[in-house]
């Protein structure tokens, strides 16, 4: 079997878009703004180019993986410190769980890019998905080439995922228009920053589209 390349989906979630979400109800209750940015740029962009990039690797019969953050236990205790301090956090400010467990309908991936029936969806607790889940074992059964990226939130779960896999020797694709940060200028650092340090290409959902292999685009 030939190897290919893979499409990574990084916590494409309902809690960071749905207004419900206790996630962004706590820090909209002190800044009603904290996440204009990254709901617009979701809904507008990143969300109607991973349908495309979705269409695309399923077309090619490419595989996909979908990462999700999500906790096992229900006090959050199993998640990354920083995240559980976070949650502590909120919910003593009276917004519990703002990180879902794995079973909470605010953990799925939003509707318009869910996966298939079929189609590997790996849960972690931190932000890389190579420190708490097994993607890496998924990968290597695989046999994967690239990796492509999309996703949330850029300069967090997508770019620590990103140099995880690099530092595995696997080629690093971003798609920066199927990506989202917090803001404009973490976004665009980060993607610069991944360039000179961990050799992740950067390019557009069109181009990845265009070609017949993304390893083509690897530079």
């Amino acid at each position: 079997m030939p190897s290919k390349p893979v499409l990574i989906v990084v916590d494409l979630q309902r809690y960071y878009i749905d207004p419900e979400s206790n996630f962004r109800r706590y820090p909209e209750s002190r800044d009603p703004a904290a996440f204009q940015y990254i709901e617009q740029r979701c809904r507008d962009i990143v969300v109607p180019n991973v349908k495309k990039l979705l269409a695309h690797f399923r077309d090619h019969d490419w595989p996909v993986v979908f990462l999700r953050l999500c906790g096992q236990n229900p006090d959050r205790s199993d998640l990354h410190h920083s995240f559980r301090q976070s949650n502590e956090v909120a919910e003593a400010a009276g917004y519990p769980g703002i990180y879902p467990l794995a079973d909470e309908p605010m953990a799925d991936v939003v509707p318009d890019a869910a996966p298939l029936k079929g189609e590997l969806v790996l849960d972690k607790v931190t932000f890389s998905g190579f420190t708490s889940s097994d993607i890496e074992d998924v990968l290597i059964r695989l046999d994967a080439s690239e990796l492509v990226f999309c996703g949330l939130a850029t300069s967090q779960c997508v770019d620590t995922t990103a140099r995880d896999a690099a530092d595995r020797g696997y080629p690093v694709i971003h798609v920066e228009d199927a990506q989202a940060d917090y803001s404009e200028m973490s976004h665009q650092t980060s993607l610069y920053a991944s360039q000179g340090v961990c050799g992740g290409c950067v390019y557009s959902t069109e181009e990845v589209i265009e070609v017949d292999n993304p390893a083509d685009l690897v530079y």
